[in-house]
């Protein structure tokens, strides 16, 4: 990643922000933050710990985006504008028939009867743009203003792309000088945001989830259900009897098999895939040992 003016010649006509050179420059906030080792979300702010565990819980007043807005979910979770559009089409190319909770959160009943309220459409697009991330395989010159640079590039906003670097003022890089000169980057930009992202999107569902059970949208009992429009909280209660918790619960295993059934077809295919490259390896490879042969039996019989 260079210094170079974002207005050479060698840039194409109408190129995006994201394409063009970025030069970025720390400020005592983006310090703040960058050195902060996760405790202070760029939107959330600094996050309330108890015997060394972290808080995520409403608070009233605090801002939180609405869970029906999928591209504000974004926002929070770390996508620039620019790139939210892009994964926003790419779901609709991948799931043109979804048809998701209109309030943008539902409950998820495991097998094991766990029961939690997730997000599914933030997610799904959340792990879109993660795997768009791993299928950058351009080289990163290994400085930290570097990292920084490529996370913007990749589509985050500046705030969180700071966790890609490392401040030479950062707790970590004070205590462990090798870090910040060599180790920090065993990892990519993808990776180190990966972790990120999904640390940070969890602790603002948490909040989110907290505001429901706040709001009396939701309530605990064995888990976290979600109260029904038209419900009390009391209704919503006495709809979750033995019998449908049984159903939940087969319908929970039904998914579970058909789910592992899915995983281990399509690693079948995977390593039929590898078997066909390996076999035309082979193939070639014996055709290439046979080549000499038949050239040397050609000369012998033209003497």
């Amino acid at each position: 990643m260079s210094d170079a003016d974002p207005e050479r010649e060698d840039h194409p006509e109408g190129a995006t922000e994201e394409s063009k050179a970025i030069n970025f420059k720390w400020t005592p906030e983006l310090v703040n933050i960058g050195s902060s080792r996760g405790a202070i979300h760029p939107s959330l702010g600094p996050i309330e710990e108890h015997n060394g565990f972290r808080i995520f819980k409403y608070r009233p007043g605090m801002s939180l985006p609405d869970p029906a807005d999928a591209r504000e979910c974004l926002r929070w979770a770390g996508l620039s504008d620019e790139k939210i559009i892009e994964v926003e089409q790419k779901f609709n190319q991948l799931y043109p028939d979804y048809q998701g909770p209109s309030c943008g959160y539902a409950e998820k009943y495991h097998r094991t009867g766990y029961t939690e309220i997730i997000f599914p459409k933030v997610e799904k697009m959340l792990d879109i743009f993660i795997q768009g991330m791993h299928d950058d395989h351009d080289e990163v010159e290994e400085t930290h203003k570097a990292f920084i640079e490529k996370g913007i590039q990749l589509g985050l906003r500046l705030e969180f792309a700071i966790f890609c670097g490392l401040h030479k003022d950062d707790p970590r890089a004070v205590e462990n000088p090798y870090l910040f000169e060599k180790d920090w980057f065993w990892m990519d930009p993808a990776s180190i945001m990966t972790d990120t992202l999904i640390s940070f999107w969890r602790g603002v569902e948490k909040c989110m989830v907290s505001k429901l059970l706040y709001d009396g949208k939701a309530f605990t009992c064995g888990g976290t259900w979600v109260v029904r429009e038209g419900e009390t909280i009391d209704q919503a209660k006495a709809r979750l009897d033995d019998r449908e918790r049984e159903r939940l619960r087969e319908q929970a295993e039904k998914e579970y098999k058909v789910e592992r059934e899915r995983e281990k077809e399509g690693l079948e295919k995977l390593c039929a895939q590898e078997d066909a490259i390996w076999a035309e390896q082979d193939r070639q490879q014996t055709v290439g040992d046979a080549e000499p042969t038949k050239h040397k039996q050609s000369c012998s019989a033209e003497g």
